[in-house]
């Protein structure tokens, strides 16, 4: 089966998106999906397994893992321990080849990430030295932000405890034409899905008719293409709704859904709940 391209939202005030889960939440892409940034993950305890391409590789008491990207992958992720936090950093190649390439300081902080195509797993050492660092993300503003990950990016960089899962990896598996498309499929979605997507719209700009369009998205995904859209319209809603306590008719109306009723039950869907059960479940006891 074909991975799904994870389509990564980073705000525009920021050259990154760093998310941090506990054991009450998860990553959203918890399925076998590919994605072009770059990603870097601290699991601070528990076991479970890293599937990467075609590897498979068992880790106990956390991990550390920085890979390149277009790597197929799965969440990486446990529920073993009720104190696990698992942190997941990822950065476009744009923060690489334009950013930091433009300082000579970062020289070999470049070839170090470079490195990162052989998918580079950390020992215990390198990762529990670390773990202040990971887990002061979720407290901390944008440039704080910034300066925690070069320290991070640095640290690895100088540490030599680390093995590799590959000595090349190749995309031979995927047509990069496909990708290419997928990667314009989801840069569409994630610009439009406030107003109407519009099937016949991203059908044209691909040079598709629209029962191709959908056969294409079908065989790369195996899903239709608007529950593709529910599901990102409805996981930008619980951000929405994880970031403040907004009205649920605001949230309903910028994520593109038009209709109440409608937009509880796709809510309910993937969530599986209500839009207002959701909230109360987040909110209600913050008030007592």
């Amino acid at each position: 089966m074909k991975p799904m391209l994870e389509s990564i939202r980073v705000d525009e005030d920021s050259s990154f998106k760093v998310a941090t889960y506990d054991n009450e939440s998860y990553c959203e892409s918890a399925g076998w999906h590919i994605h072009p940034e770059y990603e870097l993950v601290y699991i601070k305890n528990g076991s479970g397994s890293l599937q990467i391409g075609s590897k498979t590789r068992s880790y106990s008491n956390g991990c550390l893992v920085f890979l390149a990207g277009n790597i197929p992958h799965a969440d990486f992720g446990n529920k073993d321990n009720p104190s696990n936090i698992e942190v997941v950093i990822q950065f476009k190649k744009e923060l690489v080849e334009e950013k930091l390439k433009a300082f000579p300081e970062f020289k070999s902080l470049n070839t170090f990430i470079e490195q990162s195509a052989r998918v580079l797993l950390f020992d215990h050492k390198v990762k529990d030295s670390l773990s202040i660092n990971f887990e002061s993300f979720r407290f901390q503003d944008n440039p704080a932000r910034l300066i925690n990950l070069l320290e991070i990016l640095s640290t690895l960089e100088k540490s030599v405890s680390y093995d590799w899962l590959f000595d090349t990896f190749s995309m031979n598996q995927l047509k990069s034409d496909e990708v290419k498309r997928l990667e314009e499929i989801f840069e569409y979605v994630n610009s439009n899905y406030q107003k109407e997507v519009n099937i016949a719209e991203i059908s044209s700009q691909l040079g598709l008719t629209p029962n191709s369009f959908s056969r294409f998205f079908k065989k790369m995904t195996n899903r239709r293409f608007m529950d593709f859209v529910n599901s990102f319209r409805i996981s930008r809603a619980v951000e929405m709704f994880n970031a403040t306590n907004p009205a649920i008719s605001d949230v309903m109306y910028r994520t593109g859904f038009n209709d109440p009723s409608y937009f509880s039950k796709q809510f309910k869907k993937y969530q599986g709940e209500s839009p207002s059960n959701y909230v109360k479940r987040k909110y209600q006891p913050l008030l007592v």
